[in-house]
């Protein structure tokens, strides 16, 4: 008789996101997520099938948060201001060892790059995903009537995201947030964007 899964998966997927986000997916061993989870190999392998189909799970859960905090942004605050609401939510007013994480989704950029092409490529979607909001509210500048900018609403949304890039890859290195939130603080500076 088969045993039940007796398991929250949510709960367990939130675990494993957390593990892969801190370490990896290549460092990552399926001892370390069964440990971390805290479920049975049996159990892993008939909710999750394999440590790659996990981890597209866990990558797909990510960006979509990710992209949720972006979308409220957008439907409450003016455009201006969604960048620096969107550091604040993601880097300055989260805990130290989160902030020090970086981004799964440019951690798996990085990580993958040269490596796993589909692995890569959903990570970059999940990025031009967060990058298209930031674009499209991006369109409502110019009708502000106090925002002048040489940059297109789409080339602005790209600059916020290369700044986003960096600061990741800059936290990975192990930057305090106080060393990096004067980063935050030029760089939208330099392209006119609130950092109220």
């Amino acid at each position: 008789m088969a045993r039940s899964l007796e398991f929250e998966r949510t709960k367990v997927l939130e675990a494993a996101m957390k593990l892969f986000w801190a370490r990896g997916y290549a460092a990552t061993s399926l001892s370390d997520l069964l440990e971390e989870m805290g479920i049975a190999r049996s159990s892993f392998y008939a909710s999750f099938g394999t440590k790659r189909k996990l981890f597209v799970e866990c990558l797909e859960l990510f960006g979509n948060r990710t992209l949720t905090i972006v979308a409220n942004d957008a439907k409450k605050m003016t455009p201006a201001a969604m960048p620096r609401a969107f550091f604040n939510a993601t880097v300055l007013e989260v805990s130290q060892r989160r902030a020090n994480h970086g981004c799964l989704l440019v951690n798996t950029m990085l990580e993958t790059a040269d490596v796993d092409p589909q692995l890569n490529q959903l990570a970059s979607q999940k990025l031009n995903a967060i990058e298209s909001v930031f674009a499209r509210a991006f369109k409502q500048l110019p009708d502000q009537g106090a925002f002048d900018t040489a940059y297109s609403p789409e080339e602005l949304a790209s600059l916020v995201m290369t700044i986003n890039f960096g600061i990741r890859v800059q936290s990975r290195q192990k930057g305090s947030q106080r060393t990096l939130k004067p980063i935050i603080d030029n760089s939208l500076s330099m392209l006119g964007l609130s950092s109220a």
